[in-house]
């Protein structure tokens, strides 16, 4: 019966690991982590409606019971029922705290926003301390409203993070009197960590460096690699050499003695 185990087991992780990989990608915000593991409890909530076992599960308990091992199999597909319970289990216990961020899930402007979800979401501002004119942002809605649905139907823009959708939006924008109220509130969404995973990559860019061979580097070096190599990272050796070489102040700074400080 173990061969029957690890094929569901790897029918039910394929489903955690195509869904980790979305949610830790270095852009995201918390309304694109939110979406991500809506998608994973909502699958997992209708394999658990379902019963749900792939082909070669089934090929093989129907095998299996075929040669005697009718108990195991039952034991099997009630494992499998407890199996799809404590994974909903586990995932709503860790989706609690992020609740609190679900009136700003109309910021992923993936369809047109509602003055109710906008209204909710000043609410939830003005507790926190950050004004917010509801009569100035109820104006700017309406300009956000005609922005959305003239790049609703581009498949380019839906395709697009959220962070660069509000980009797009505050450049066309004619001055910051049409989204101040706007900015504000993608000020403060944008500024909270949707996951962990990039200051683990920072720790992991930072083990990399501060080895024992190099363990005399000054906090203050160790931060300068760090800073340089994390904003720096999707540039090509091609472009970054033409960067430096337009950059006279920068060079004059990489020759002098400064940099030993």
């Amino acid at each position: 019966m173990s061969e029957i185990y690890i094929w569901h087991l790897y029918s039910l992780f394929s489903v955690f690991h195509t869904h980790i990989q979305a949610v830790e990608r270095a852009s995201n915000s918390v309304v694109e982590v939110l979406t991500s593991l809506d998608s994973v409890q909502k699958i997992l909530e209708e394999r658990k409606n379902q019963n749900f076992l792939s082909l070669k599960v089934k090929g093989l308990l129907s095998q299996k019971r075929s040669e005697g091992y009718e108990i195991e199999g039952k034991n099997f597909l009630s494992e499998v029922a407890n199996l799809y319970e404590n994974c909903l289990q586990y995932l709503n216990k860790w989706m609690k705290p992020l609740e609190e961020f679900n009136c700003f899930k109309w910021m992923s402007l993936s369809e047109t926003p509602s003055w109710d979800n906008v209204e909710i979401c000043v609410e939830y501002l003005v507790g926190k301390g950050i004004h917010v004119d509801d009569a100035k942002c109820f104006d700017q809605v309406s300009n956000l409203k005609s922005f959305v649905e003239g790049c609703i139907s581009d498949d380019e823009f839906t395709a697009l993070p959220a962070h660069k959708k509000w980009c797009r939006y505050f450049q066309q924008s004619k001055n910051l009197e049409c989204h101040s109220e706007l900015l504000k509130i993608a000020q403060f969404f944008f500024a909270v960590a949707p996951h962990n995973a990039n200051v683990e990559r920072i720790f992991s860019l930072m083990q990399s460096q501060w080895t024992k061979e190099r363990n005399k580097m000054t906090v203050d070096t160790i931060k300068g690699i760090l800073t340089l190599q994390y904003n720096f990272k999707n540039m090509p050796c091609g472009e970054f050499y033409v960067f430096l070489n337009s950059n006279k102040t920068l060079l004059k700074k990489i020759r002098s003695s400064e940099k030993y400080d």
